[in-house]
């Protein structure tokens, strides 16, 4: 690890910071729709944590290997929760969809599938001289992240077309940009940029979602005054 990357860690969490004291101060926002967010930053900025562990540790003797192996797993079994819980803020109904109970249900399967590929490193292996690698099965890994991210924009597809909402069409420049930025880190891991592009994402779509709430009415659904 250099400079460079520390320095865009620390601009990542302060950035993370930043936008949950803003959604905790929001008052466009209800409970529900503060909690997914906060869930959404607080997993971002942990897994983001786990990124930098787990490359201070690669190579290290090997009474840390232990920590390089629970480090991978939680990085990689907590990555699609990320949408989830971006998809529990669409909803303003507390009540959970049979949908969104699926997309758990899903992630917890995920978690023992990588959670049993472990010994036989079939996802990710950590060697005996605490070197992590990919696995065979690497894709496991992608396939659940792409499922999540075309979750959460089909989500958010459906929902802002409920509505007379006029910049519905700016979701897909915002899924196009997560899909491309996941692709290029799967291609170069060792640029270590995919976790700072899913915090601007994730701005980007606390903006999103705040816009398009503040145009519509809270009763009818319909584009309020100060939309015209």
């Amino acid at each position: 690890m250099n400079g460079y990357f520390h320095v865009l860690k620390k601009i990542d969490i302060f950035v993370l910071c930043f936008m949950c004291v803003l959604t905790r101060l929001s008052e466009s926002l209800n409970k529900k729709q503060k909690r997914g967010f906060l869930f959404a930053l607080g997993l971002i900025a942990l897994i983001s944590l786990l990124e930098v562990v787990t490359l201070k540790v690669d190579g290290l003797p090997k009474k840390f290997r232990w920590i390089n192996i629970v480090s991978n797993y939680l990085g990689f079994g907590l990555t699609p929760s990320v949408c989830i819980c971006l998809v529990y803020v669409l909803d303003k109904k507390t009540k959970l969809r049979w949908e969104f109970k699926l997309a758990i249900l899903c992630e917890l399967i995920y978690l023992l599938i990588l959670a049993l590929s472990i010994p036989s490193g079939l996802v990710f292996s950590v060697s005996q001289e605490n070197i992590y690698s990919r696995g065979p099965y690497f894709f496991i890994y992608i396939f659940a992240y792409f499922i999540s991210i075309l979750y959460l924009s089909l989500s958010t597809i459906f929902v802002s077309k409920q509505f007379q909402n006029r910049s519905k069409a700016l979701v897909y420049p915002l899924m196009i940009f997560l899909g491309a930025e996941t692709i290029i880190q799967i291609l170069g891991p060792d640029l270590h940029v995919s976790w700072l592009c899913v915090t601007l994402l994730s701005d980007l779509y606390f903006i999103y979602c705040s816009e398009m709430w503040n145009q519509l009415d809270g009763l009818t659904g319909l584009l309020n005054q100060n939309s015209f």
